[in-house]
C-alpha cells in the first residue's frame, strides 16, 4: 500500500513538473474553418471555389501583392486587404447557395466600382 501511495505521488508530481514546463501554446478553435486566399496579379491563386457546410463557422485569411476592398455578396461581409498585413473575414454560414466574392477596387483606387466578374465564390451545402 505504502508502494502504491509513493508511485501516486510520485505520478502526480511528475505530471505537474511537466505541464508546468511545456510552453504557452495559442490554441485555435477546431470548430472555426481557416482557410488562407492569396490573390496575385488581381487573381486568385489556386482553387477559386471554396466549399463549406452550413453551420461552419468560417474565417477566411486573405493576402494579397496590392490594396484591394473585397466583399462577400450575400453573406454581407467586406474587409480592405493590404500587401504584408492581409485581411480577414469571419462568419457563420447560415444560408445556403453560392456566393460571389468581387473586388471593389484595386490598388489606390478602392472603392465601390467592381472589378470584371468574381474572384472567387464560397458555397455553403445544407447539412
Amino acid at each position: 500500500m505504502k508502494f502504491l501511495l509513493q508511485s501516486s505521488v510520485v505520478c502526480g508530481f511528475m505530471a505537474f513538473f511537466l505541464a508546468s514546463q511545456t510552453p504557452v501554446i495559442a490554441q485555435t478553435d477546431p470548430a472555426v474553418r481557416i482557410l488562407t486566399v492569396s490573390i496575385e496579379m488581381r487573381k486568385v491563386v489556386g482553387k477559386r471555389t471554396v466549399r463549406v457546410t452550413q453551420g461552419d463557422r468560417v474565417q477566411l485569411n486573405w493576402q494579397t501583392d496590392e490594396k484591394v476592398e473585397l466583399h462577400l455578396h450575400g453573406i454581407d461581409q467586406k474587409t480592405v486587404v493590404l500587401p504584408g498585413a492581409g485581411g480577414t473575414m469571419r462568419f457563420t454560414a447560415e444560408a445556403t447557395g453560392r456566393f460571389p466574392v468581387t473586388s471593389h477596387g484595386f490598388g489606390k483606387k478602392a472603392g465601390h466600382h467592381h472589378g470584371p466578374g468574381a474572384l472567387m465564390y464560397v458555397e455553403v451545402y445544407p447539412k
